[in-house]
């Protein structure tokens, strides 16, 4: 038995539209038109029309494509691939950021590191594997089917839209091709008919009365082919034209004539995407401030470096120590010999439950600086301090009224690994007695300060106190 071709679809379909609306209520003394081979803007075809003006006076358009065997792949399914990679690139970029909020609400960190850069490299290179496990399992989902008839209809408004396919279209075809154009037309509310090998139509669905697809695009003026084709040719090419056509008559031969891609723009995706990869990137931060080292980039440290020259003031000449150095300015001083007589030094050494403590006369202390496995070094001036021109941050512990209670926990926090030192408040330009504690060393920026405290906190026990950031600015009125 012979195929039937498209033209006689095409006849068949149009005749059975006529016959389908002879009965409907039309604005006197008019007609019905109906034509064949209709092409309107952005290359859309129609192969039949049919239109005629209803009592109101609105006109009444019905339109139809028609299928042959020749030409089945306008009605048979394939995946729209562009659909699938988005909705996959949202998937991933809300899968990722969601894994990086569960583990740091678990504790766990899987960023921190020295070698942060290449887990980043690495965390940042599942986006395209879980892209592909993506696309591997559910590209066959219904919501990717594509099938040319059905999206040439989105493009233009119409009453009513048929799709009309020869009785061999889809011989030698798994069924789901059928039932999909079937599905489809279902939901969108457009008509079915197929033509039997006797060449009698044969309605299989009608075109849905109820509005369930409101295509938002503007109507479309369909032109005989052959009016298309003159008008195009009286149009005047420039170059570019010229260049795009040369590319498509040379593209062609490996295309497939009876198939293309409707453009579709996925603005709801690229927003989506947008919300989590900025989650994304909120989480890679907090896994970057809890870094252990900062590693600071060297042409900016050179850049900072050069600026902060200009501003730098010169060194003294001379220095303030707070003591002079024993034997320093005696010729006979041999290092290491041990004087007979020691109690000549008692008055020069400052320690507690000394037999002579009531009578050194040396200034009080202002700073005590203890390093781990070191004795604590004492200083008497606040000077080191008056000498800082810009704000400055400590990583304070607390502040003790007795200096045998800063020494205890300068020693603690030395068991714990940590430097340490208390000084004097009223040398930070504080008032009040006592001692104010702070661990590691001053730090010139805030954002250093957090790192560093986040790191230090790492040392302490449970039932330590937390270390807290405290901000302070150049001394004013220095003191002794």
């Amino acid at each position: 038995m012979s195929s039937l071709s498209e033209n006689a679809i095409k006849q068949i379909a149009l005749g059975y539209l006529k016959s389908f609306y002879r009965l409907r209520n039309r604005a006197a003394n008019t007609g019905t038109l109906t034509g064949l081979d209709m092409r309107g803007a952005n290359n859309i075809i129609a192969d039949g029309f049919l239109h005629y003006t209803q009592e109101d006076g609105i006109v009444f358009s019905a339109t139809f494509e028609a299928t042959s065997q020749a030409t089945r792949d306008e009605i048979c399914y394939r995946p729209r691939i562009a659909h699938v990679l988005w909705d996959g690139m949202v998937f991933t970029s809300f899968l990722l950021p969601t894994f990086l909020a569960v583990a740091h609400i678990s504790g766990y960190f899987p960023l921190v590191g020295e070698d942060f850069y290449w887990r980043l490299l690495l965390f940042l290179a599942t986006i395209p594997a879980v892209l592909g496990v993506y696309f591997v399992l559910f590209r066959r989902l219904p919501r990717y089917r594509y099938i040319f008839a059905i999206e040439q209809f989105k493009q233009y408004p119409a009453n009513d839209q048929w799709v009309a396919f020869g009785y061999d279209a889809f011989s030698g075809l798994p069924a789901k091709y059928r039932d999909e154009l079937q599905r489809q037309c279902t939901r969108y509310g457009f008509g079915l008919i197929e033509v039997t090998a006797q060449r009698k139509p044969k309605l299989i669905m009608a075109p849905s009365m109820a509005d369930n697809f409101v295509p938002k695009t503007s109507t479309f003026n369909f032109l005989p082919t052959g009016e298309w084709q003159k008008q195009l040719e009286n149009l005047a090419m420039g170059p570019w034209k010229k260049l795009k056509n040369y590319l498509s008559e040379r593209l062609r031969p490996m295309q497939n004539q009876y198939f293309r891609w409707f453009p579709r723009t996925y603005y709801n995706q690229w927003s989506l995407m947008l919300v989590g990869f900025l989650a994304m990137i909120f989480f890679i931060r907090i896994e970057y401030r809890r870094l252990p080292v900062n590693f600071p980039s060297e042409r900016v440290y050179r850049n900072q470096t050069l600026r902060s020259a200009e501003d730098n003031r010169p060194e003294r000449e001379y220095f303030k120590v707070d003591a002079p150095i024993a034997g320093f300015y005696d010729s006979t001083f041999q290092p290491y010999e041990m004087r007979i007589n020691e109690e000549q030094f008692e008055a020069l050494i400052q320690t507690e439950g000394s037999d002579h403590a009531d009578s050194i006369s040396l200034p009080p202390v202002r700073i005590i600086a203890a390093l781990p496995g070191h004795e604590a070094a004492l200083y008497y001036s606040c000077d080191r301090y008056n000498r800082l021109d810009q704000t400055f941050f400590l990583l304070v512990d607390s502040i003790y009224q007795q200096q045998a209670e800063a020494r205890r926990q300068l020693s603690h926090l030395n068991e714990k690994g940590l430097t340490a030192t208390a000084v004097w408040p009223p040398c930070l330009g504080g008032t009040g007695q006592g001692f104010l504690v702070f661990v590691d060393e001053i730090v010139q920026d805030s954002t250093t300060a957090f790192q560093l405290r986040d790191s230090l906190q790492t040392h302490l026990d449970s039932l330590d106190r937390p270390l807290r950031i405290m901000e302070f600015y150049p001394i004013t009125n220095p003191v002794n």
